[in-house]
């Protein structure tokens, strides 16, 4: 009968245990997305991950600082990891361009998905809050058209920017995908192919 290998012993000199190849990240976004400083632990996990690994988001959020949603946004598309976005409940608000910054997704049965334009609010005399509106109605415009272009259409967009709220089920967002997904691939077989060039040789 074979004995067991003790290690430490000559035996196992040459003897190599395995090595995850990947490891799997979780993290829930439960709730408010709050302020950044309490995200970054999860920026610096997920912006250094190795393709190798996969990052899931649990979403179940009502939305919050539309900041905190676009720092996500960034870190997320510099990620070489596969970024899954699972909704289990509630996606809305700044949790929507959170979900949509992932390169795949998961949508619960019976969650449930609002979009709309962002909130706040102007101080100080009445040139500056004049000044403040018209910088942030263009800045709207920009992310709104940059985050939902081939999701939403262009006039959804116009309505989100007049202050429409748009509700969807899981359902529809999920055909909604399939269809950016399968656009996005013909716009890439559409693009020309470089010729190639043909070698001179030397005479």
């Amino acid at each position: 009968m074979d004995k067991p290998i003790e290690f430490g012993s000559t035996n196992t000199m040459n003897c190599f245990l395995d090595r995850p190849l990947s490891k799997v990240h979780k993290f829930y976004l439960s709730g408010d997305v709050r302020s950044p400083s309490e995200y970054i632990t999860w920026f610096e996990t997920i912006r250094n991950a190795p393709e190798t690994d996969v990052v899931v988001l649990h979403i179940n959020s009502y939305g919050g600082d539309l900041f905190t949603a676009i720092q996500f946004m960034r870190v997320m598309g510099e990620s070489k990891a596969n970024i899954i976005a699972s909704v289990e409940g509630a996606c809305m608000s700044a949790a929507t361009l959170i979900f949509l910054a992932a390169k795949n997704w998961e949508i619960s049965n019976h969650s449930m998905f609002m979009f709309h334009n962002y909130a706040s609010a102007s101080f100080g005399k009445g040139g500056e809050m004049y000044d403040n509106i018209i910088h942030e109605r263009k800045w709207s415009e920009k992310l709104w058209n940059d985050i939902y272009k081939g999701f939403l259409t262009q006039e959804e967009i116009k309505s989100i920017l007049n202050n429409k709220d748009i509700w969807m089920a899981g359902e529809e967002v999920s055909k909604r995908l399939t269809d950016k997904v399968k656009n996005t691939e013909k716009a890439i077989k559409k693009l020309p192919v470089p010729k190639k060039t043909a070698k001179k040789k030397n005479t």
